[in-house]
């Protein structure tokens, strides 16, 4: 028997298209995540952004779930976009860093910026945390 108490199932067509229902809140928000998630991966170049993008998509993907099944087609496209997101944001941070404490040139920079923003260097601030990374 049907969902609206009959046995023509299709008399009931808000349950037909279960993809892209726009009456249903749960495509819209799986839709919503899976653009979340797309946005999310060219702002891994910008410092946080992406991870926080891609974490927030994930969680709208599952979130979307709801009471059913399975993940809307939508829902697994945000958890696969923000999965990328999340892991080229941290490759990023990472790729920094080891650039900056291998790279002479790139310490130079960072020392130069460091002394303007905040009056003492990189390297001292890291030498007042008991971290010797002397490049000699």
């Amino acid at each position: 028997m049907g969902e609206n108490g009959e046995d023509n199932y299709y008399i009931n067509n808000f349950n037909y298209n279960k993809t892209h229902n726009q009456l249903d809140k749960h495509v819209s928000l799986a839709t919503f995540a899976m653009f979340t998630g797309l946005l999310a991966i060219p702002f891994c170049l910008f410092a946080y952004t992406g991870i926080i993008m891609g974490g927030v998509a994930v969680v709208l993907a599952f979130l979307s779930k709801g009471t059913t099944a399975k993940l809307l087609p939508q829902a697994k496209r945000a958890v696969i976009f923000g999965s990328i997101a999340i892991f080229i944001g941290y490759a990023v941070i990472i790729g920094s860093f080891h650039a900056v404490l291998t790279d002479p040139e790139a310490r130079k920079q960072v020392n130069i910026m460091s002394e303007r923003m905040n009056g003492e260097s990189f390297d001292d601030m890291l030498k007042d945390l008991g971290i010797d990374v002397s490049t000699e």
